[in-house]
């Protein structure tokens, strides 16, 4: 996930809790809302996954999770993925299946043959 696709600010994260859809698909949690700045995509991941290194690894593999499917993702929306407990002892592959059912599910990727 490149730098300049990262939600970062409070207000922008607030936003997307208020008024975004609610997806959900394993222990991920996906939250869209429609953008005017193009595609944002924010991280959340909570004490309850773990201390520190934990947190930073969950993240780590969403991000590389996300730019499996990132030419495939609509670039209309700011999305949040909340990471859920079981998470951090789940496998690299199946967190990219996670994301990648998420985005499914929300109706936000468009078909690979595009």
């Amino acid at each position: 996930m490149q730098k300049q696709d990262r939600l970062k600010k409070r207000g922008a994260f607030a936003y997307v809790y208020r008024k975004g859809e609610r997806t959900s698909a394993g222990n991920l949690l996906l939250l869209c809302a429609k953008s005017k700045e193009g595609l944002k995509i924010g991280l959340s991941v909570t004490k309850k996954v773990g201390g520190a290194v934990t947190r930073n690894r969950v993240k780590r593999l969403l991000r590389e999770a996300i730019q499996k499917i990132r030419p495939r993702i609509d670039e209309n929306y700011l999305y949040v993925i909340v990471a859920h407990e079981g998470l951090a002892t789940d496998s690299f592959e199946d967190v990219c299946e996670a994301t990648r059912l998420a985005f499914e599910r929300a109706g936000k990727l468009r078909d690979e043959s595009v």
